[in-house]
């Protein structure tokens, strides 16, 4: 009988995995609360005070790296915030990094993708070695392991007709398969004589986005806001979305967004027609706790930059359950980044902030999240 049980749940479970959940723009369970409560606070890694922290991951025993791009290299910090050691510098020798990514944490490997390679680390940041960008052939987004990789372009620039493609890789055999196809919009790409600039802004530019959780990958286009779930090989297990109107933006709005760029003047108004006036919907997907997060971008004009000030936060089917607000208070003000430096970790999050003084710090906070509630 309790074996019947358990088939009979998890038969339920996946039927309402399949199909399209629809919502509209106001959570089942209102509001949550993250009840933020600092565990600790740096400025320093050793005697070298943050420039800009760009990318940083928490590992399951709660090691903190951080990529600060001014600074030119990367750090690793303890549970506690004590600053252990900088590794994989800016440069182009062994173990060296020109143009990094993001960073990523594939079992007990620190990795690494750059312009001049994809570069492998221990947890301890040890070299190990470096696949070059022709024996990658994708530039990756997403390990599933430390040999197979999920990719998908960002922008239309070297697509004829915007055509894209989500693939799966090994990077070992070469082993390629398509997930799915899709089409990017031509935003943000400017040509004058021979010099083509292309420029993404998150919140701005409409981006394939895409989540990898338990061999489930979650994609969208950013200026939609609908979600889609498959397997690895593209199959789809469900899809989910909010009937949400677009935050409308003016053409004044993009031209003092964009005045600071220094862009050639024949630039300048190809870059402001190619965007729409209106903002997207979403920059990251992630799983907590059996739930699936989706981060919010504003834009903020005063200082230049977006800025994550909401999470929506969605049951296993998609049912839109909690909006979450993040806040780090009036002396506080999270620095974004595109690449991730607001993590959300064992009930703890991390975030680069600046302080009123202009000061850069990396903050740990204990946090309270919801966590996945069956309803059978």
């Amino acid at each position: 009988m309790k074996r019947y049980l358990f088939t009979s749940i998890m038969l339920i479970f996946g039927l309402l995995l399949y199909g399209n959940t629809k919502n509209r723009d106001k959570p089942a369970k209102g509001d949550w609360d993250l009840k933020m409560e600092k565990v600790w606070e740096i400025e320093s890694a050793g005697e070298e005070v943050f420039g800009q922290p760009f990318s940083m991951i928490v590992s399951d025993e709660g090691m903190l790296y951080v990529f600060d791009p001014k600074n030119g290299t990367n750090y690793i910090f303890d549970n506690d915030g004590k600053f252990i050691k900088a590794f994989a510098k800016e440069g182009q020798g062994p173990g060296e990094i020109i143009r990094q990514e993001l960073t990523h944490l594939v079992g007990d490997k620190v990795i690494i993708p750059g312009m001049n390679g994809t570069h492998f680390f221990t947890k301890d940041g040890k070299y190990v070695k470096t696949i070059k960008q022709e024996e990658m052939q994708r530039d990756p987004r997403i390990f599933i392991d430390e040999d197979n990789i999920i990719s998908a372009p960002l922008t239309a620039v070297l697509l004829p007709g915007g055509k894209a493609e989500i693939t799966r890789r090994n990077i070992k055999t070469g082993e390629e398969a398509l997930i799915k196809d899709f089409t990017l919009t031509q935003t943000g790409i400017a040509a004058s004589g021979s010099q083509v600039v292309d420029i993404i802004v998150i919140g701005l530019s409409p981006l394939m986005t895409l989540g990898f959780h338990g061999n489930r990958l979650f994609w969208g286009m950013s200026d939609s806001y609908v979600i889609n779930v498959s397997d690895l090989d593209g199959k789809k297990i469900t899809s989910f979305s909010v009937n949400r109107k677009k935050k409308r933006i003016s053409d004044n709005f993009k031209k003092k967004y964009f005045r600071d760029f220094n862009l050639p003047e024949d630039m300048l108004p190809q870059i402001l027609k190619s965007y729409p006036n209106e903002l997207t919907y979403f920059h990251r997907i992630e799983v907590h706790n059996g739930l699936i997060y989706v981060y919010v971008p504003d834009l903020d004009l005063d200082l230049g930059r977006a800025k994550i000030k909401q999470i929506d936060i969605f049951s296993p089917e998609g049912k839109y359950l909690y909006r979450a607000r993040v806040d780090f208070g009036k002396n506080l003000t999270h620095l974004f980044s595109p690449l991730n430096n607001f993590i959300i970790k064992n009930d703890h999050i991390y975030a680069a902030c600046e302080r009123e003084d202009d000061t850069i710090v990396i903050l740990k906070c204990k946090t309270s999240l919801p966590k996945f509630e069956p309803t059978y």
